[in-house]
């Protein structure tokens, strides 16, 4: 008897093959959900190569190539060119050469010295050659004009070298160049320059432009002594002076150099959604680098980068499969649910990774509502029933989208808010045109959230068109597949969905039309027994139409001896002629026999479940009471077990629902003039009997739970039972005299 309980009502240990299952989904979805983002990437890089190679510069383009991605990339151009600009704003350094500046004021000495004195002095003491017969030329002046000569020759060698004397080829190479000014960094006495000024290059004095530039000075001289000789003067200072300013070339080119360094390369910011190349026009070979820096830049994650998304992977698939386990702890089909689950979960990674490839093929923006993440959030609410698991799937996909190359800082958000949003509006209708008005709420509201929160990441406006197209065909592709799926995998495994259980409540089945043929007062009970059953799930928040479907099913075994129960007997009761202990036997063979008439018919394990805990294993207490009497009369004593049912105790709420309800409709019956205290009286104390006698330990209902079920009971007695006024009969003609 014992391991009949158990076999009939005890929770069952989950299916060692469907945990080992769940446990290769959860590995297969780890798997697909890092090497998915990761192949979206190759594949795009693998696309824009040959696509390179097909167009050429020059080309008209078949396509619109848009960007994948953001990605950034140097613009080499724009980044040199701005380096040459830093280095051709450093002017050319010159500095002052105090040998130079020295030895030409040595060689004024000595040429003074020299002319002054007698003609047998030698120019070779100057250590020049004298070819312009320089010496002999002031030589030959009177001695009136010589000193003044002299005298000039100092003061002007003075001014030049104090101004700088610089070298003609280096001026001429750096305007050449198209420098136009320079610095001098110090002065002739070597002190650094107070302040670093650009002066003109062409300013400056070289021996070529002592003639040019020393006009107005050599005037001035000519003006004071009319037989000075300007000439002279300009042929002694070109022989006798050394460049005293030189050109830093390698600070100079330092100095740009640091100025090059300094520049920063400049990053483009190329944004998702942008066109590279538009259709028909020609191809340029910045459009063609562009498609090569997207393609290098497909597939750029550095290790840690790879760790960080495994790692995220991982927390995110491990606190989706905990949460949804929590939700489905006492679910007796929980494993079956959960790799349901993940079995939608596969099929959307796989559904990503093809949209992904295709759109890049057909060289088509790829958008967040692309993104195939709404089936199974469906597929996993309407297959258990509950909308919560289905926001767990929800929220699974939106982590594994959000690491897709394509995704976008919202993808994440959207995702879950579609799926959100699809999950409460697309629930189970008894009308099919119910079903095309969610469909357009959703697609409606579903299109608002994508364009909002698309728009916060800059979405392009000729994208807006495809982005709600996308979300709409989103939709409906995934609710067909949802209409085709769910009741496939509800004849599969016999999974009590809404659907399936509704078509059970509300549609007639050969076990109910034989019931209600050979046992009318049972089959009326059962319909009574599942009205109590579905509103007091309905107070409590449970499975109200499984409680609804386990109230008419409940008593099914009675159509085989509909004779023996009391709901289908008239004035003759067929135990009054037979023993206790046999009528007992024929009361308690229902359970057995309504459990294999609803395998017969497929009924779900749930609703089998509620067949066989309905009466639990309480006592049949009439049967005992007078099978005790008879045994005190006989001296010989009375096994309780013997008069109990066989079944366990309710494991489930809606178990035990159907308990209480069937007990309360039977003994509803023998109320003589019911009102609601007397109802209220009797719930009470049927309620209190199964929890005193722990028929409802195992059945997860709180106290909270029996005082809603107890006042739902009570309601739906009084609607049952409501009084009528009393019509008055109608006088027969002939009493009136007519």
């Amino acid at each position: 008897m014992k391991s009949q309980r158990l076999r009939l009502g005890e929770k069952q240990r989950p299916n060692k093959f469907e945990r080992q299952l769940s446990i290769a989904f959860i590995i297969v979805i780890v798997v697909l959900a890092m090497l998915v983002p990761l192949f979206s990437s190759q594949s795009g890089e693998s696309l824009l190569q040959p696509r390179g190679r097909m167009y050429l510069v020059g080309e008209l383009a078949e396509d619109d190539v848009y960007a994948s991605k953001n990605f950034s990339y140097i613009d080499e151009k724009r980044t040199r060119a701005l380096m040459e600009e830093k280095q051709k704003a450093v002017p050319p350094l010159f500095s002052f050469s105090l040998k130079a500046t020295m030895q030409s004021s040595q060689r004024i000495d000595s040429f003074i010295a020299l002319a002054s004195k007698a003609p047998e002095g030698e120019a070779d003491s100057l250590s020049l050659i004298d070819t312009g017969n320089v010496i002999n030329r002031v030589r030959s002046m009177s001695e009136e004009d010589r000193p003044f000569f002299l005298q000039a020759l100092e003061e002007t060698t003075e001014m030049i070298l104090k101004q700088g004397l610089f070298a003609a080829e280096d001026v001429a190479a750096l305007m050449a160049e198209g420098y136009e000014s320079y610095v001098l960094q110090n002065t002739v006495s070597m002190q650094k320059a107070e302040q670093m000024e650009s002066r003109s290059l062409a300013a400056v004095l070289t021996k070529e432009t002592l003639q040019t530039s020393l006009t107005a000075w050599l005037d001035g001289y000519r003006k004071v002594h009319p037989m000075f000789q300007p000439y002279l003067l300009l042929d002694a200072l070109t022989w006798l002076l050394e460049e005293n300013v030189v050109y830093e070339e390698i600070q100079t080119l330092t100095e740009r150099q640091k100025a090059a360094d300094s520049v920063q390369n400049i990053e483009v910011l190329v944004e998702r959604g942008e066109k590279i190349i538009t259709k028909d026009t020609v191809i340029t070979e910045q459009q063609l680098a562009l498609l090569e820096t997207m393609g290098n830049e497909a597939f750029q994650y550095t290790i840690l980068e790879l760790i960080g998304r495994a790692v995220f992977i991982l927390l995110s698939t491990s606190v989706s499969v905990y949460v949804f386990i929590q939700f489905l702890y006492a679910e007796k089909r929980l494993y079956l649910y959960l790799n349901l689950m993940l079995a939608s979960v596969v099929l959307s990674l796989f559904a990503m990774y093809a949209v992904s490839h295709l759109l890049q093929i057909q060289s088509i923006l790829f958008l967040d509502s692309f993104l195939p993440t709404l089936f199974a959030p469906m597929f996993t609410a309407h297959i258990t029933s509950k909308k919560r698991l289905g926001l767990v799937a929800a929220f699974l996909l939106s982590c594994y989208a959000s690491l897709m190359p394509q995704a976008s800082a919202m993808t994440f958000f959207f995702s879950l808010t579609a799926g959100g949003i699809c999950l409460y509006f697309f629930r189970y209708t008894f009308k099919r045109l119910e079903d095309l008005f969610n469909w357009f709420y959703a697609s409606v509201i579903c299109s608002f959230a994508a364009l909002a929160l698309n728009l916060l990441v800059g979405l392009p406006l000729q994208s807006v068109l495809p982005l709600i197209g996308g979300m709409i065909l989103n939709i409906t592709i995934s609710l067909v597949l949802v209409e085709a799926l769910v009741p496939l995998c509800e004849r599969v495994f016999n999974i009590p969905t809404t659907y399936r259980l509704s078509e059970l409540a509300f549609s007639d089945s050969p076990v109910l039309d034989r019931l209600s043929t050979v046992a009318q007062g049972t089959y009326n009970h059962s319909r009574y027994v599942s009205d109590l059953a579905y509103q007091a799930a309905k107070a409590i928040g449970a499975n109200a139409m499984l409680a609804r479907v386990g109230g008419i099913y409940h008593d099914i075994g009675k159509s085989d001896h509909p004779e023996y129960f009391i709901e289908n007997q008239g004035t003759e009761n067929k135990h009054d002629d037979i023993k206790p202990s046999l009528s007992v036997a024929i009361i308690k063979s229902h359970v057995k026999l309504g459990l294999e008439k609803g395998r017969e018919a497929g009924l779900p394990q749930e609703v089998l479940d509620i067949i066989a805990q309905h009466h639990g294993n309480d006592v049949i207490q009439f049967f005992y009471n007078e099978a005790k009497e008879q045994a005190q009369l006989a001296g010989v004593e009375v096994k309780e077990d013997d008069y109990s049912y066989t079944g366990s105790p309710p494991t489930f709420p809606e178990s035990a629902i159907v308990m209480l309800a069937d007990c309360v409709e039977a003994a509803s019956r023998t109320i003589k003039k019911p009102n609601h205290s007397k109802y209220q009286k009797l719930v009470h104390a049927i309620i209190m009997g199964k929890f005193e006698r722990d028929q409802l330990k195992d059945s997860q209902l709180s106290l909270t739970d029996l005082d809603h079920i107890e006042d739902a009971f009570v309601q739906t007695l009084i609607g049952r039972d409501h009084h009528r006024i009393e019509y008055p009969e109608e006088q027969d003609p002939k009493s009136r005299g007519e």
